[in-house]
């Protein structure tokens, strides 16, 4: 299956540098907004059948709108110099019986209020940018054409380039960017997800490889769909929810998600799960043995937004954003265990990273530093 998957899917391109402007948020690091999981729906719609009912938006406290105005007050706020969407920014299943070409004009509602603050931004898919979509998942690639996008010469999904505020890429201040497409929904259900093409991780590696690899302060990777070595990983900080969205919608098999077996579950550290494809790619073994990133942030696992580390390299979530019906998987998993929100990440000069999740009601909470092994 992974020999299929890189059929279908190219290698990693260099992308080069992108210069960004001066920042508007006063400081001298370079400052990304991480918007995942909006599952934006198309404009009007306001019902959507799903798990055998039909879900009346104002009636069960939905919008799509409510997506957009947090995006734009996540910029106002973090005033951002990059804005990266890692996936299931839309969602193909309320467009199937659309035209082919209607990703354009749900992805328009989504980046409007980035490029109206002339904000450059990058984007990722997620498993269900293409679900049931009338669209292929190639066809997305025309998103990266859209104005203000800094990937609009790639030919794929999966790239690396760097940006800072420098002409040309510098080892002081630059930040090195590895995007990647970490797999749709695979039609076996024990694999869950086609996960990352092997050319993909080979790329990596050559690139990581290549004495032509410009320099950066700082290597931090965006992706969907978190990797298998994400599972049994303690948060440092933020809170990993997902044990307790499965219990709520039924997914946890019998006794576990029932009391007292679904306490020896967390006592064990059991609950410490994630949304992962059950093909390992080796991407994972592939940063830890180049050690040129530092984080890696995904989305996909909607009630999960920690951080935690595995073999010196931070494993992070961001914050889901959307509040449409997949957000709490249609009222099934309950809750997320936080508000609605975006994550930061700001590098410094010298490669000092920090990062935090912004929200409606808060600037700036889970603050946590993304300390570097040699400064550890």
């Amino acid at each position: 299956l992974l020999a299929e998957v890189g059929l279908t899917r190219g290698a990693m391109e260099d992308l080069g540098h992108v210069q960004l402007r001066e920042p508007a948020h006063g400081g001298p690091g370079v400052r990304i907004v991480q918007l995942t999981d909006l599952h934006q729906w198309p404009a009007g719609d306001k019902t959507w059948t799903a798990r055998g009912r039909v879900i009346d938006f104002e009636a069960e406290g939905y919008s799509s709108e409510r997506n957009v105005d947090l995006a734009a007050h996540v910029l106002d706020t973090a005033k951002p110099d990059l804005v990266i969407l890692t996936g299931d920014i839309l969602d193909g299943r309320p467009c199937e019986s659309m035209p082919a070409e209607s990703f354009r004009q749900v992805m328009q509602q989504v980046v409007a209020p980035i490029v109206s603050r002339d904000i450059p931004w990058a984007f990722v898919p997620g498993n269900h940018d293409d679900d049931h979509s009338p669209w292929a998942r190639q066809d997305l690639v025309q998103i990266l054409t859209m104005p203000g996008c800094i990937q609009s010469a790639a030919t794929g999904f999966d790239h690396t380039l760097t940006v800072g505020f420098s002409e040309a890429p510098s080892e002081d201040a630059s930040v090195r960017l590895w995007l990647f497409d970490s797999g749709g929904n695979s039609d076996d259900e024990q694999v869950r997800y086609t996960t990352f093409s092997p050319a993909a991780v080979e790329g990596y590696r050559a690139l990581s490889r290549s004495a032509d690899l410009a320099p950066s302060a700082v290597g931090l990777a965006y992706f969907h769909i978190p990797l298998p070595e994400y599972e049994g990983v303690a948060p440092l900080v933020g809170k990993n929810g997902l044990f307790d969205a499965a219990v709520s919608g039924g997914k946890v098999p019998f006794p576990f998600g029932h009391r007292p077996f679904s306490w020896l579950v967390k006592m064990l550290s059991k609950d410490l799960i994630a949304g992962c494809s059950r093909l390992n790619s080796g991407l994972f073994d592939a940063f830890v043995e180049h050690g040129n990133v530092r984080a890696m942030f995904v989305g996909h696992d909607h009630h999960c937004d920690w951080i935690g580390k595995r073999q010196g390299v931070y494993l992070g979530y961001g914050r889901c954003g959307g509040f449409t019906p997949p957000h709490d998987w249609e009222g099934a998993g309950g809750s997320l265990p936080f508000d609605h929100g975006a994550r930061v990440v700001e590098v410094a000069p010298g490669g000092k990273a920090r990062t935090w999740v912004c929200t409606f009601n808060n600037e700036a909470e889970d603050e946590f530093e993304l300390v570097a092994e040699s400064q550890e």
